[in-house]
Formats: structure tokens, C-alpha cells, sequence
């Protein structure tokens, strides 16, 4: 276990991940109080239990695809020399990764270690 890395993965999936699929779950159940969300929660209310399925199914697939790419984007920059610099414990996150990308999947993978949503259902 690389606790540097690791402490990295666990703030980006609870900050990242997880804090959208909280707020993705208050906007189904109706929860929020913001004028700007009210329309949106009405609307959601709408979709039957199969439609909510699809739909958080399509939420989960565009947050991982976006943490994908955002790591992704750390490693290759980091790799190119330009400047951008992840530093967990004084450590640099993309030199402690073969591919930071690739650290939220299979069954060690962030997701599966921090996340309190395995999947959003």
C-alpha cells in the first residue's frame, strides 16, 4: 500500500465521487430546498423506478469516465513537464502511480476501497 497515493484516492473519491452521487441521491428523492433544483427534482420524480435505474446508471458511468479523465490529465501533465503538480505528503501522486487513471477500477481500485457507493444502486 503506497499511503501517500492511497490518501489521495481516498480525498478524490469521498470529495469527488461520492459528494455528486449524495447530492445525484437528493435530487431523486427530493431532499434539496434550492429554488434551482426544484424544477429538476420535479422532473426526476416523473421517471419510474426503471428510468431512475438507467438514468443513475448514466450519472455513475459519467463521474467515473470524468475521474478517468482527470487523472489522466494529472498523469500525462505531470509526465510532460508543464507544471501541474499533485502532492500528497510532499509526495508527487503521478510518480507513485504507473497510471493514475487506472487507480479507481478493478477490485483494489479506489472505488472499491474508499467509496461508500460501490454503485450508485
Amino acid at each position: 500500500m503506497n499511503e501517500p497515493l492511497d490518501k489521495f484516492g481516498q480525498f478524490i473519491i469521498e470529495n469527488l465521487r461520492d459528494k455528486q452521487i449524495d447530492n445525484f441521491k437528493g435530487l431523486l428523492e427530493g431532499k434539496w430546498r434550492a429554488k434551482n433544483v426544484k424544477e429538476l427534482q420535479n422532473n426526476l420524480s416523473k421517471f419510474n423506478r426503471d428510468e431512475k435505474k438507467v438514468i443513475a446508471d448514466l450519472v455513475e458511468d459519467i463521474l467515473t469516465n470524468t475521474l478517468h479523465d482527470f487523472l489522466f490529465a494529472i498523469q500525462e501533465n505531470n509526465d510532460l513537464a508543464i507544471g501541474l503538480k499533485i502532492m500528497m505528503d510532499n509526495e508527487n501522486v503521478a510518480e507513485l502511480s504507473d497510471g493514475l487513471h487506472m487507480e479507481i477500477f478493478d477490485e483494489d481500485g479506489w472505488v472499491k476501497r474508499f467509496s461508500k457507493y460501490k454503485s450508485i444502486q
